[in-house]
């Protein structure tokens, strides 16, 4: 799914792929009164979703051939002939018994149907509805995102890649563009900005980003982000870049 919008951006970097499903965004926030809460629907609704998009998702060798499209594109994804593809169709159509060893190829085929399906899906109306409003919840965030990660980067640093529009002000001619960065941020920079971001307060992350990298890495500037393209953040020292603040 391309970014759309910073609270993309944001879970991205904090926490990494977005819940696809309705059951995961249920999960996330808590259960269906509060899903259905956020999507302005009712729970029986939000389980009928549940219900549906479970019932759609590839199971067997012939729903994974529709999902790919046709039994050749099947059969290279599982690695496999397309008359190996046919032969699993024709076993399952006739009920017979399936020994583990063919079971595990068709569960490669179904598994990679399955995500591709889910890779495909676009929520639509109140079920779009729901996977924004999931996107800035504080319990879905504070759900998804491990405590170890959230206490490793807010003690021990982490190292970031941005790519956003900043502007700096120096007290003479402001500065405004795109930049790209990489660096590290020891110890506790980045406790306030995860902190922001685990309450569901992007205004705040942005704030507290400004401040970290005011105060650390380009101290006696007005800086300020704008736009984000993309933020990552990895373990402190994963990547290139200096480290901050200095000693």
């Amino acid at each position: 799914m391309a970014i759309k919008d910073q609270r993309q951006v944001f879970w991205r970097a904090w926490i990494g792929d977005e819940p696809r499903t309705t059951r995961e965004r249920v999960d996330l926030v808590g259960g269906a009164e509060e899903a259905a809460r956020l999507a302005g629907v009712t729970p029986r609704t939000v389980k009928d979703w549940i219900r549906q998009e479970e019932r759609a998702i590839p199971r067997t060798a012939a729903d994974a051939v529709r999902t790919y499209g046709d039994v050749t594109e099947a059969a290279r994804a599982a690695g496999v002939t397309p008359r190996t593809v046919r032969d699993w169709m024709r076993a399952e159509a006739r009920g017979e018994p399936i020994g583990a060893r063919k079971a595990q190829h068709i569960a490669k085929l179904t598994g990679g149907a399955a995500k591709r399906h889910l890779d495909e899906q676009r929520p639509r109306g109140n079920r779009a509805k729901l996977a924004d409003a999931v996107l800035s919840s504080p319990a879905a965030r504070q759900n998804a995102m491990s405590s170890r990660r959230a206490a490793r980067m807010s003690t021990s640093g982490a190292h970031l890649s941005v790519n956003a529009k900043v502007k700096i002000d120096t007290g003479r001619r402001p500065d405004e563009r795109w930049r790209q960065i990489s660096l590290n941020f020891k110890d506790d920079v980045m406790a306030e900005p995860t902190n922001a971001f685990l309450s569901g307060d992007d205004e705040g992350v942005v704030d507290k980003l400004n401040a970290a990298f005011g105060d650390h890495y380009a101290p006696g500037t007005d800086w300020s982000f704008g736009e984000f393209r993309s933020l990552e953040i990895k373990e402190f020292g994963a990547g290139s870049g200096g480290t901050f603040p200095l000693d």
